[in-house]
């Protein structure tokens, strides 16, 4: 009979235990990435002109895109930035396809965020629109 309720509480001390793990976790794979979960208004700048496939550029809709899903972990100093660093319009047009690849094709980044079907889709139509500026 002890036996039995010693196994019962060992089960009992575990539980909080795990459940703290877990919670510790899940906070460490998401750290860089607090600013992802929220959904970007793809026309930061608050002009009459909708962005659109069309017409997105790195000024109205991907800078803020980049800055908000990318820049925690891919700043200058940040942990990621040794495989790519965000430091503006430049970094980005130079990492055009890694950052195509790694975003729209293996779906590996953001880490433990994600993008709209919006987001995807205008960030699609800008790389394919040569990543212009403005």
């Amino acid at each position: 009979m002890l036996k039995k309720q010693e196994t019962a509480n060992t089960g009992r001390t575990s539980r909080p235990f795990l459940v703290l793990s877990m919670t510790i976790a899940a906070i460490v794979l998401t750290a860089c990435t607090k600013k992802q979960a929220q959904e970007l208004s793809p026309d930061p700048d608050g002009g009459d002109e909708p962005v659109t496939v069309t017409n997105v550029s790195y000024n109205n809709f991907a800078k803020a895109l980049l800055e908000a899903k990318c820049s925690s972990c891919h700043a200058p100093g940040r942990g990621a930035s040794a495989k790519w660093t965000f430091s503006g319009y430049s970094s980005v047009k130079d990492n055009s396809a890694k950052i195509n690849n790694a975003v729209l094709v293996t779906k590996s980044m953001p880490i433990g965020g994600s993008l709209t079907a919006k987001e995807i889709e205008l960030l699609d139509a800008w790389i394919k629109r040569n990543t212009p500026e403005n």
